[in-house]
Parts: C-alpha cells; structure tokens; sequence
C-alpha cells in the first residue's frame, strides 16, 4: 500500500462565457455529487463575471452557488480569481490590473469570500504576477496553466517555492513539475486524467502521476478544467483510496508550509500564441479600443473632478467590466463574435458617455472671454509633442499668445480638420486661441510621380506599383527599409502565394502627406493609407481590406511541414502580413512590452516537443545558434509595440489591436487577416476589416522606454476640442507637478474612486528610482494596494520604486 499522500485539487472551469447554458445543470450535479461521494471536494473556476451577468440573467444560479457555499464551506471552493479569464500577456497593465482587483471585489459583493491563492485554467500568468497579486491580498499561487492551448510557463524541479517575478516580490508557490506537460495544444498529465480518465484516456491514471512524480513531497495532483468533463468514474474511483485527500485552495499553505525553494522567472518563460488575423482583427482592434477608451475616459473624469466635476466611477467600472468580459479568452481565441459584438459596445458606450461627460464640464471652465480657442489635453506623466485633431467649421489659425502653433486645415470624408501640433507638459490642459486664417497652399513635403518618391523632413521614400520599395532616412542618407523591387502585403490566398500591387495617389497638405495605395492582393481588393508630417518620425498607417469569403492562410504545409488543425491560425507568415524588410546588421536585438514591462525577446528557436502525455521524453529548451535563430523564422509579440535594433538605429512597430509578428531575418510581417480552417471555430471572411498600426524608425539613443512613452502617445492621443467663447476662467491646468528621476517612472492609470483619486505608476527599469507627485488640488494621503487598501502613509514626495515595481497613491 502506498502511504504517500496524493493531493488532488479539483476546480470547474467554465462560466457565463462559452458555458452558459451548462453551468445550471452542473451545479444541480454538484449537489447530488457532494451527497453521494464524502471525500470530495470540489471549487469553481468560473469568471467572476458569471456572477454578474447571471445575477440579471437568471439570479438562481448566483442562489446555487452561494447556497453551495454556504452548505458545504469545507468542500466547496471559490475559484475565480480573474473578472474575466483572459489570457493575460495579450491585454495591457491596466487591464490586468482591473481583472484582479474587479473579480476580489465582485466575489466578496456576492458572497462575502474570495480565494486566498491564485490559481487558472488558461493561460493568465505572466512575469509581474507574483507583484499584482500580492497588491490584491493572495497569499499563495499555483503556477500551472493547465490547459495550454495558448500558453505556458517554466517547469521547476520542486514541489513548493517562492515565486520571484521581475520586481522581486515573491510569492509561495505549486509549481508546474518537470514533465508534468508543457507546450502548445497540451494540458498537464493530471489536469489530463482528473478531467477524463477513464472515459477518454487509458493511457496514464493516478497511480502512474504518483510513479512519475514521486520525487515531490507533498504532491499535487490538480485539475483547472472544462465543467463538461465526465469526472464522477475519477471521483468515485478516488473514494476508496486512503492516502488520496482532495483539497481545496485555501488548503495549500496549510499543509506544505514555509516555502524555501526558489522560483524564479524571467518575462521569456512565459510563452504565449496567438490567431492574430483571426475574425479580421475585429475582436482583438475592438478590445483594444475598449481598454484604450475605458482608461482615458477616467483619467478625464479625475482631471474633471480635480477642478471640480462629478465623479462618474460606476460608469467607468461598467465600461472596463464589459471589456474584461471581451478579453475572455474564448471570446478572442474562439471568435465568439456574438459576444463581442455586445460586450464591446456596451464597454464604449459607458466610456464614451465619461469621456462627453468630463470634457463637457472641462469645457466650461476653459472656454474664456477671449473668442474661440481649442483645448488640448495630456493625460500621459510625460511631455507629449503630437498632432491632435478635431473637426472644425471653418479654416482657422492657431496661437499660443501671440506665437503662431504649427497647424493646418485637411479634408477627411468632406469635413475640415484642425490638425495641431502641440507640445504639452504632463497631465496638462491647455488651450490654444483660434484665429479666421486663408487656406495656404504651402507644402513642407514633396512627391515626384515619375520617380515614385515621397520626401518629407524625415524621409524619402520610393514608392512604386508594388508598395513600398525604400525608406531612406535623410538625416543619416542610410536606408531603414528597404522591400527590393516593392512590398506591402504578401498573403496565401485560395492555395497561392500572392503579393499586392495597386496605384498611389498623393495629397499634400501644409504640414503632412497622405499617401493611398488602393489595389490587391490574390484578388482581394484593399486601401492602404501612410500618413506623414513634418513634425513626426512616425508614420501613422490604416489598412481597409473587403473580404469575399477567400481562403487566407496555409493550412496544407508550412515551411515544408504538414500543418495539423491544431496549429492552424498560429503560422503567420502566410497570413495576410504587413512586410517591413529593415536595414539591420546580423547582431539585430528584439524587444517588446508586456504587462508593467519591457523585455528583450531573445529570439532564439526552441526545440520544444508538442505533446499531450509526459512518457520518458524529457521537454528541454535548447538554444540554437544565432545565425541558425536569425536565418528561420521566429514569432513573437508585444501588447502595444515591438522593435528590432542594432547598436545604431531601429525600427519599431505600434499597434492598435494586431500584437503579433513573424520574423525572418530583418523581415518584419505583421498579420493581419486569417480566414481559414481553425480548430477553435473557423471563421470564413465577409466584409471589410480595418486596422491601424504605426512605423517608428529610430536612432540608437531612442530606449526602449521612449519607445514605450511614443507606443503610449500613440494608443491614447491627447484630447482636442473646438471651445466657444464663454465665461471659463482657466487657459492652462497642470493636474500634479510629477518628478522622477531618470526618467524611467511612468503613469499607468489616474481615476477616481470612492472619496479620492487613485494614480498608479510603474518603474520600467531595472534601477530604482525616486518620485514625487504634489497634487494641485487635494493632497496625496497615502500609498494604497491595488483594492485600494492603505499601504504606508506618505505626501507623494519622496516615493523610491524598485525596478519594474507598480506603486499607486491615494489623493485626497
């Protein structure tokens, strides 16, 4: 007999998304099931949205649970630990700032409790969890994803040990074991046989997981997997086993006690894939958008209620739980566009109607006896020198006293657009005095139709037929892009390798260029448009493409291997892909962002096995040479940018949706648009599909944190808007005096809540670094955690962050 103990942690996943229909039955199971097998203990693994949805939709199911709760407090468990189950290294730090601390507070509204260890089923751990969850009360945390279809984290050779993430902070921690499982399209072995076996496996059982893994005391056995699996032929079998004792979360402290192991990880071992291209972008653009608006709008609302405005919290909490329920990673990964199409929406009206709401009143106190003006605001920690637009009646002027502001007048759908270029100190609303002016015909850029070139202050760019052929920098007379005879899109359409060649026309305005190239590719008709300024090294891009059901992407073979279903959506060179060929030397480095982080993504190849059972093979990662890793094509992506750099210049890509690319060599391809067979639910193209990114080339004194401040200038503009004369008294409003040294310190959220306003910052570097943030009105109390708990007291300073360290402070 085997007197080993074998824990088993059993937690239902599922919810209000994808699981809707079935989660009543399963709790009614639940209850027969709690009855007729006295050992079991069993936890709900849901999104902590389920809650509220169903609490409008059908309240007996919140009942249930609570009831279930309540009856059996020993054996069942609370499980949800993220408002809506997303995959979290594809949603930016405020959203998954807001996915903790919103699921800690829609768990206790409910039903008074929340778990106390961190814990999922699919793929929502990256680097800085260990510091975020700290900041939301989690006393321990399981380092598993056990199902990995989207991604998975470090193996460790331990049973139990302090998670260190990129900060420092530490937390204790189940790991994933060695040979446990970890890869793409795999779960590990025990989620494996708790969720099937032995329905659906005969290959492994508990007794083999407690042979393969006998090394690690105490051990654990856990399953985070779908509340449809056949579980009662496992649960009954484990009734008559003495030394198996299930448990639930709370448990685990308890029973493996100190943790003294180390864990540590780095922002690479937490892999990520994802179907970038699929439904058309349109879930991925419109989640974006959605986090995008819901942050600014508050960040509004608290500029609003600094000077005096209405607080509209429950609006703004509305707008950012509508776009966590997006982020759900069934509604991205398996295109449930029914489901986005509602949740976006509502996400932009609530953030929409705060954005209206604060300027409005914002308006009134800037609008001054002077005559029109244009108020812009900044709501970055940092100075922004941008183009900001807003829709004018007639051709205007703009000044700053009596300094004239670079500006001009374009056309867009037949409606004039102020276009200003303002230089704007942090967290600053400041308005400009308008002036009745005659259209110039002035140009600061150029186009010669023969040759195809485009020379702006920055550039000189050759265009021709086929795309884009050269990107000169003019500064340096050195290429930055150079696409050979031509290239903007390359594709598999309908079983054929294709490229996209149409015709450009130019418009040339007083400070800008548009440049439009309208033609196709495989037959698929697309418009593709570059914005250039004088002001600017960034080249601003939206490409519009009409689908008619064609076949996007290879699913045959792919660089010569057959493509199972598995993996289709996840080559994306075959996709519909932006080419950017940068002018790079061999030594070329990558970076990216993720959540409260820059990281360099070492581009190394992994020889990593996909399988679904660990047997004597061993997962090792083995790095591969640098010209073998620099010649094949790697992937990899960021949250808002990713860059490509040698020791003298680089070129950075920025996004509003599409996080993904493929790399081979110095070839950038950004995908697009997938349209074929998808394991997930395929989804065949109809319509015409939009997206947005940027082209930054840059020099070598450019870091990757200025890189991160553009990415931010870019996804969030400053605001603008046309004020008429009226009886404000205000021309310009600094909502705080911030100070960092270094410079590394950067805002990640301001918005008020409850009797104060809350600003979140994040150190992006390695360095400590000091603050100080006075706010003009109110007074800083206190630093607080994520739910808002007071930390330490302090002024705001004289505030030290270690590096990559998130701090948020209360103002009173």
């Amino acid at each position: 007999m085997n007197d080993k103990k074998l824990y088993i942690l059993t937690y239902e996943h599922g919810g209000f998304v994808l699981w809707g229909d079935v989660v009543k039955p399963r709790l009614k199971k639940l209850f027969e099931w709690l009855e007729k097998y006295p050992t079991l203990k069993i936890g709900l693994d849901y999104e902590s949205f389920t809650f509220d949805e169903f609490s409008k939709q059908d309240p007996e199911i919140v009942e249930m649970i609570g009831e279930l709760l309540e009856k059996y407090p020993d054996r069942v468990g609370l499980g949800a630990t993220t408002y809506g189950q997303p995959l979290s290294l594809t949603i930016s730090e405020e959203s998954n700032a807001r996915q903790l601390l919103y699921a800690v507070r829609t768990n206790l509204h409910y039903f008074n409790k929340t778990p106390s260890v961190y814990a999922i089923s699919e793929f929502a751990l990256n680097n800085q969890t260990p510091q975020m969850i700290k900041l939301c009360g989690y006393d321990a945390a399981i380092l598993r994803s056990h199902v990995m279809g989207y991604g998975y984290p470090k193996t460790f050779d331990s049973a139990w040990g302090n998670w260190i993430g990129k900060d420092g902070t530490s937390v204790p921690a189940v790991p994933t074991y060695h040979g446990q499982g970890r890869g793409y399209n795999c779960t590990t072995v025990d989620n494996w046989i708790l969720s099937r076996w032995p329905v659906d496996s005969d290959l492994y059982s508990l007794e083999d997981f407690e042979k393969m893994f006998s090394k690690y005391e105490p051990l654990l056995a856990s399953r985070y997997d779908d509340l449809t699996q056949p579980i009662e032929e496992i649960t009954a079998y484990t009734q008559n086993k003495e030394n198996y004792q299930y448990i639930l979360l709370e448990e685990i402290p308890g029973i493996y006690g100190e943790a003294t192991d180390e864990l540590k990880t780095e922002d690479n071992d937490f892999h990520v894939q994802m179907p970038w291209g699929y439904c058309g972008n349109e879930i991925f653009n419109g989640c974006r958008k959605g986090e995008i608006d819901a942050s600014q709008g508050e960040k509004l609302n608290a500029f609003s209620v600094m000077l005096g405005g209405k607080s509209l919290q429950q609006n703004s909490e509305e707008a950012w739980k509508y776009v966590l329920a997006a982020q759900h990673h069934d509604v991205t990964i398996c295109g449930l566009l029914d489901l986005s199409r509602r949740f976006i929406p509502s996400s932009l009206k609530e953030s929409g109607f705060v954005k209206n709401e604060s300027l409005k009143f914002l308006s009134q106190r800037f609008g001054n006896k002077n005559g029109d003006s244009v108020m812009v605001i900044n709501t970055h920690s940092f100075a922004v020198n941008e183009w900001v637009e807003t829709p004018v009646e007639t051709d205007v002027e703009v000044f700053d006293g009596d300094n004239n502001i670079q500006s001009e007048i374009v056309e867009c759908d037949g409606k004039k657009i102020l276009r200003v270029f303002a230089e704007l100190k942090p967290l600053t609303v400041k308005t400009y005095t308008l002036k009745a002016a005659e259209k110039k015909n002035t140009a600061d850029c150029s186009y010669n139709a023969a040759t195809g070139e485009l020379i702006t202050p920055f550039y000189k760019i050759t265009l021709n037929e086929n795309g884009i052929a050269k990107i000169i920098d003019l500064k340096t007379n050195r290429s930055v892009i150079d696409n050979g005879n031509g290239a903007l899109f390359s594709a598999w359409v309908n079983g054929a390798d294709a490229l996209s060649e149409g015709e450009w026309s130019i418009k040339l305005y007083e400070h800008s260029a548009v440049a439009v190239q309208k033609g196709d590719i495989g037959g698929i008709p697309f418009t593709f448009e570059m914005q250039l300024s004088s002001q600017s090294a960034r080249i601003d891009c939206k490409m519009k493409v009409e689908m008619h059901n064609e076949l996007v992407g290879r699913t045959d073979v792919t660089q010569g291997r057959p493509v199972p279903l598995t993996l289709n959506g996840h080559h994306h060179e075959d996709k519909l892909c932006l080419v950017l060929n940068a002018c790079l030397e061999n030594n070329r480095r990558m970076f990216r962002d993720l959540p409260y982080s820059i990281s360099e993504w070492n581009g190394d190849l992994r020889k990593c096995e996909e399988y679904w059972y660990p047997d004597d093979r061993i997962l090792i990662d083995t790095p591969v040479s640098q010209e073998e890793s620099f010649n094949s094509t790697t992937y990899y992506h960021g949250i808002y940018w990713l860059n490509m750099r040698d020791e003298e210049r680089g070129v950075a890509v920025f996004n509003k949706g599409c996080m993904g690319a493929a790399v081979q060599g110095n070839k950038l391809l950004i995908p697009l648009i997938y349209s074929n067979e998808y394991m997930c639910g395929t989804r065949i193209l109809e319509g015409v599909f939009e997206n947005e990114f940027a082209i930054l080339p840059f020099s070598s004194d450019v870091t990757n944190t200025d890189i991160h401040r553009k990415a931010m200038a870019y996804a969030q503009g400053a605001e603008a808007k046309v004020l008429t004369s009226g009886d404000g008294d205000m021309t310009e409003f600094a909502v705080a005096d911030f100070e960092s040294d270094g410079g590394e310190v950067i805002m990640t959220a301001l918005y008020p809540e409850d009797d104060g306003i809350l600003v979140r910052f994040c150190n992006y570097s390695d360095e400590a670094a000091n603050i100080s943030f006075v706010s003009s009105v109110g007074e800083v109390k206190a630093e607080v955690d994520f739910l808002g708990n007071e930390i330490n007291v302090t002024d705001g300073k004289n505030i030290t962050l270690r590096g990559w360290e998130i701090k948020t402070l209360k103002i009173k």
